[in-house]
Protein backbone atom coordinates (compact mmCIF):
# COMPACT_ATOMS: atom_id res chain seq x y z
CA UNK A 1 0.00 0.00 0.00
CA UNK A 2 2.80 2.42 1.02
CA UNK A 3 4.70 1.48 -2.15
CA UNK A 4 1.63 2.29 -4.25
CA UNK A 5 1.17 5.65 -2.51
CA UNK A 6 4.84 6.54 -3.02
CA UNK A 7 4.53 5.70 -6.73
CA UNK A 8 1.43 7.87 -7.10
CA UNK A 9 3.16 10.71 -5.23
CA UNK A 10 6.16 10.54 -7.55
CA UNK A 11 3.87 10.58 -10.60
CA UNK A 12 1.98 13.62 -9.32
CA UNK A 13 5.24 15.41 -8.38
CA UNK A 14 6.78 14.81 -11.81
CA UNK A 15 3.59 15.99 -13.55
CA UNK A 16 3.51 19.21 -11.49
CA UNK A 17 7.22 19.83 -12.08
CA UNK A 18 6.90 19.42 -15.85
CA UNK A 19 3.84 21.65 -15.92
CA UNK A 20 5.71 24.42 -14.10
CA UNK A 21 8.75 24.08 -16.40
CA UNK A 22 6.53 24.32 -19.47
CA UNK A 23 4.89 27.48 -18.12
CA UNK A 24 8.24 29.07 -17.26
CA UNK A 25 10.45 27.80 -20.03
CA UNK A 26 8.25 28.03 -23.11
CA UNK A 27 6.61 31.17 -24.55
CA UNK A 28 2.89 31.53 -24.91
CA UNK A 29 1.33 31.39 -28.39
CA UNK A 30 1.05 35.18 -28.39
CA UNK A 31 4.73 35.54 -27.48
CA UNK A 32 5.77 33.03 -30.10
CA UNK A 33 3.81 34.87 -32.79
CA UNK A 34 5.32 38.22 -31.81
CA UNK A 35 8.39 38.51 -34.04
CA UNK A 36 10.70 41.54 -33.84
CA UNK A 37 9.91 44.20 -36.43
CA UNK A 38 12.51 44.42 -39.17
CA UNK A 39 12.98 45.26 -42.83
CA UNK A 40 15.53 43.33 -44.86
CA UNK A 41 17.81 44.43 -47.69
CA UNK A 42 18.27 41.31 -49.76
CA UNK A 43 20.55 41.99 -52.75
CA UNK A 44 18.94 39.12 -54.64
CA UNK A 45 15.48 40.72 -54.41
CA UNK A 46 14.09 42.99 -57.11
CA UNK A 47 12.49 45.45 -54.69
CA UNK A 48 13.17 49.18 -54.87
CA UNK A 49 14.02 51.23 -51.79
CA UNK A 50 12.71 54.79 -51.70
CA UNK A 51 14.34 57.37 -49.44
CA UNK A 52 12.08 60.35 -48.71
CA UNK A 53 14.49 62.90 -47.24
CA UNK A 54 13.29 65.74 -45.01
CA UNK A 55 15.62 68.60 -44.16
CA UNK A 56 14.86 69.76 -40.60
CA UNK A 57 16.28 71.72 -37.70
CA UNK A 58 16.45 70.78 -34.03
CA UNK A 59 13.23 72.79 -33.52
CA UNK A 60 11.28 71.43 -36.52
CA UNK A 61 12.33 67.78 -36.46
CA UNK A 62 9.67 66.75 -33.95
CA UNK A 63 6.79 68.46 -35.81
CA UNK A 64 7.98 67.02 -39.13
CA UNK A 65 8.05 63.57 -37.59
CA UNK A 66 4.46 63.97 -36.39
CA UNK A 67 3.37 65.12 -39.83
CA UNK A 68 4.77 62.15 -41.76
CA UNK A 69 3.35 59.44 -39.48
CA UNK A 70 -0.03 59.42 -41.22
CA UNK A 71 1.54 59.09 -44.67
CA UNK A 72 3.72 56.19 -43.56
CA UNK A 73 0.77 54.32 -42.04
CA UNK A 74 -1.26 54.85 -45.21
CA UNK A 75 1.41 53.00 -47.20
CA UNK A 76 0.87 49.82 -45.19
CA UNK A 77 -2.26 48.82 -47.10
CA UNK A 78 -0.86 49.79 -50.51
CA UNK A 79 -0.25 46.94 -52.99
CA UNK A 80 3.45 46.15 -53.34
CA UNK A 81 4.46 47.73 -50.01
CA UNK A 82 7.30 45.80 -48.36
CA UNK A 83 8.04 47.75 -45.18
CA UNK A 84 9.48 51.03 -43.95
CA UNK A 85 11.84 52.52 -41.40
CA UNK A 86 11.85 56.07 -40.07
CA UNK A 87 15.36 57.40 -39.42
CA UNK A 88 16.01 60.47 -37.27
CA UNK A 89 19.44 62.11 -37.44
CA UNK A 90 21.12 62.73 -34.11
CA UNK A 91 22.12 66.27 -35.17
CA UNK A 92 18.46 67.25 -35.72
CA UNK A 93 19.05 68.20 -39.36
CA UNK A 94 17.37 65.36 -41.21
CA UNK A 95 14.69 62.68 -41.28
CA UNK A 96 14.55 59.81 -43.75
CA UNK A 97 11.52 57.64 -44.41
CA UNK A 98 12.93 54.56 -46.12
CA UNK A 99 10.22 52.48 -47.78
CA UNK A 100 10.46 49.24 -49.76
CA UNK A 101 8.29 48.37 -52.74
CA UNK A 102 7.85 45.35 -54.94
CA UNK A 103 8.69 47.53 -57.93
CA UNK A 104 8.73 51.17 -58.99
CA UNK A 105 5.19 50.98 -60.35
CA UNK A 106 3.86 50.00 -56.90
CA UNK A 107 5.47 53.05 -55.32
CA UNK A 108 4.24 55.40 -58.04
CA UNK A 109 0.69 54.08 -57.65
CA UNK A 110 0.85 54.59 -53.88
CA UNK A 111 1.85 58.25 -54.15
CA UNK A 112 -0.51 59.09 -57.03
CA UNK A 113 -3.07 61.78 -56.13
CA UNK A 114 -6.29 60.11 -54.94
CA UNK A 115 -9.45 60.53 -57.00
CA UNK A 116 -11.46 61.27 -53.85
CA UNK A 117 -10.85 63.63 -50.98
CA UNK A 118 -7.72 62.54 -49.11
CA UNK A 119 -7.50 62.08 -45.37
CA UNK A 120 -6.39 64.78 -42.98
CA UNK A 121 -3.06 63.07 -42.39
CA UNK A 122 -2.28 63.05 -46.11
CA UNK A 123 -3.47 66.61 -46.65
CA UNK A 124 -1.38 68.07 -43.83
CA UNK A 125 1.74 65.97 -44.37
CA UNK A 126 4.93 67.89 -45.05
CA UNK A 127 6.46 67.09 -48.43
CA UNK A 128 10.00 65.70 -48.45
CA UNK A 129 12.83 67.96 -49.59
CA UNK A 130 13.70 65.29 -52.14
CA UNK A 131 12.99 61.66 -52.91
CA UNK A 132 15.53 59.15 -54.20
CA UNK A 133 14.66 55.69 -55.57
CA UNK A 134 17.47 53.22 -54.90
CA UNK A 135 18.28 49.70 -55.98
CA UNK A 136 20.55 47.48 -53.90
CA UNK A 137 23.89 47.12 -55.66
CA UNK A 138 25.72 45.09 -53.01
CA UNK A 139 25.26 44.07 -49.40
CA UNK A 140 27.62 42.43 -46.93
CA UNK A 141 27.13 41.28 -43.36
CA UNK A 142 29.53 40.76 -40.46
CA UNK A 143 28.72 37.06 -40.52
CA UNK A 144 28.07 34.87 -43.54
CA UNK A 145 24.59 33.54 -44.16
CA UNK A 146 22.74 36.57 -42.79
CA UNK A 147 20.54 38.97 -44.71
CA UNK A 148 21.20 42.67 -44.05
CA UNK A 149 18.34 44.23 -42.12
CA UNK A 150 17.27 47.05 -39.84
CA UNK A 151 15.96 45.32 -36.74
CA UNK A 152 13.89 47.13 -34.16
CA UNK A 153 13.72 50.67 -32.86
CA UNK A 154 17.02 50.28 -31.01
CA UNK A 155 18.94 50.15 -34.30
CA UNK A 156 21.46 52.80 -35.33
CA UNK A 157 22.10 53.64 -39.00
CA UNK A 158 24.88 55.56 -40.68
CA UNK A 159 23.78 56.83 -44.09
CA UNK A 160 26.31 58.42 -46.42
CA UNK A 161 25.10 59.94 -49.69
CA UNK A 162 27.30 60.71 -52.67
CA UNK A 163 25.28 63.09 -54.83
CA UNK A 164 26.69 62.95 -58.35
CA UNK A 165 27.65 66.07 -60.22
CA UNK A 166 27.29 64.15 -63.52
CA UNK A 167 25.09 61.03 -64.02
CA UNK A 168 27.68 59.33 -66.25
CA UNK A 169 30.02 59.02 -63.24
CA UNK A 170 27.71 56.76 -61.23
CA UNK A 171 29.57 53.53 -62.07
CA UNK A 172 32.94 54.98 -61.03
CA UNK A 173 31.55 56.39 -57.79
CA UNK A 174 29.76 53.14 -56.95
CA UNK A 175 32.97 51.14 -57.54
CA UNK A 176 34.90 53.42 -55.20
CA UNK A 177 32.15 53.28 -52.56
CA UNK A 178 32.05 49.47 -52.79
CA UNK A 179 35.69 49.35 -51.65
CA UNK A 180 34.63 50.93 -48.35
CA UNK A 181 32.32 48.07 -47.38
CA UNK A 182 35.01 45.65 -46.17
CA UNK A 183 36.90 48.32 -44.22
CA UNK A 184 33.69 49.47 -42.53
CA UNK A 185 32.92 45.94 -41.33
CA UNK A 186 36.38 45.82 -39.71
CA UNK A 187 35.78 48.96 -37.65
CA UNK A 188 34.84 48.72 -33.96
CA UNK A 189 32.17 48.42 -32.88
CA UNK A 190 31.50 46.55 -36.13
CA UNK A 191 28.15 47.09 -37.88
CA UNK A 192 25.96 44.05 -38.57
CA UNK A 193 25.70 44.99 -42.25
CA UNK A 194 26.69 47.48 -44.93
CA UNK A 195 24.55 48.08 -48.03
CA UNK A 196 25.53 49.87 -51.24
CA UNK A 197 22.64 51.63 -53.01
CA UNK A 198 22.49 53.11 -56.52
CA UNK A 199 19.74 55.52 -57.51
CA UNK A 200 17.67 54.49 -60.52
CA UNK A 201 18.10 57.93 -62.13
CA UNK A 202 21.93 57.87 -61.83
CA UNK A 203 22.06 60.94 -59.57
CA UNK A 204 23.03 59.29 -56.29
CA UNK A 205 25.07 56.55 -54.62
CA UNK A 206 24.69 55.73 -50.93
CA UNK A 207 26.27 53.55 -48.26
CA UNK A 208 24.20 52.41 -45.29
CA UNK A 209 25.74 50.72 -42.24
CA UNK A 210 23.49 49.29 -39.54
CA UNK A 211 24.05 48.44 -35.89
CA UNK A 212 21.08 46.55 -34.49
CA UNK A 213 21.27 47.76 -30.90
CA UNK A 214 22.51 50.79 -29.00
CA UNK A 215 23.94 48.33 -26.47
CA UNK A 216 26.74 47.70 -29.00
CA UNK A 217 28.29 51.00 -27.91
CA UNK A 218 30.00 51.98 -24.70
CA UNK A 219 28.70 55.07 -22.92
CA UNK A 220 29.40 58.13 -25.05
CA UNK A 221 30.69 56.01 -27.93
CA UNK A 222 29.50 56.61 -31.50
CA UNK A 223 29.70 54.45 -34.62
CA UNK A 224 32.85 54.96 -36.71
CA UNK A 225 32.40 56.98 -39.89
CA UNK A 226 32.87 55.62 -43.39
CA UNK A 227 36.31 56.15 -44.89
CA UNK A 228 36.62 58.78 -47.61
CA UNK A 229 36.28 57.93 -51.29
CA UNK A 230 39.38 57.87 -53.45
CA UNK A 231 40.61 61.46 -53.82
CA UNK A 232 39.92 61.61 -57.56
CA UNK A 233 36.40 60.17 -57.16
CA UNK A 234 35.58 62.52 -54.27
CA UNK A 235 35.71 65.47 -56.68
CA UNK A 236 32.82 63.96 -58.65
CA UNK A 237 30.30 64.11 -55.80
CA UNK A 238 28.89 66.13 -52.95
CA UNK A 239 29.18 63.86 -49.92
CA UNK A 240 26.68 64.06 -47.05
CA UNK A 241 26.92 61.73 -44.05
CA UNK A 242 24.60 61.52 -41.05
CA UNK A 243 24.07 59.22 -38.09
CA UNK A 244 20.46 58.16 -37.45
CA UNK A 245 18.42 56.55 -34.74
CA UNK A 246 15.67 54.23 -35.95
CA UNK A 247 12.48 55.60 -34.39
CA UNK A 248 9.91 53.45 -36.19
CA UNK A 249 9.61 50.32 -38.28
CA UNK A 250 6.43 49.36 -40.09
CA UNK A 251 6.68 45.97 -41.83
CA UNK A 252 4.27 44.89 -44.53
CA UNK A 253 1.03 43.28 -43.41
CA UNK A 254 1.10 39.51 -43.47
CA UNK A 255 -2.27 38.23 -44.59
CA UNK A 256 -3.48 35.22 -42.66
CA UNK A 257 -4.40 32.30 -44.90
CA UNK A 258 -8.06 31.42 -45.09
CA UNK A 259 -9.23 28.23 -43.42
CA UNK A 260 -9.78 26.59 -46.81
CA UNK A 261 -6.17 27.34 -47.75
CA UNK A 262 -4.81 25.97 -44.46
CA UNK A 263 -6.66 22.64 -44.77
Amino acid sequence: MCRLLRHRFRTIAVTVFLSVMILIGFPTRAEAMKAPKAIAFDPSATAVNVAAIYETTSTTQKSTMKSIKGTTKAFKKAPGYGGSAVLQSDDGNRLIVLTQWQDLASYQAAIAPPSTESSKETKTAIAPSRTVVFEISKAQTAREGLIPAIKGKQAVVEFSEFKLKAPEDQAKVAASAEKLISSTLLKQPAPQSVVLLNSTDSTDVALMATWNCTADFAEGEKPPEFDALDAEIATLVDADQHLYDVVGILPAEVKKPKESEES
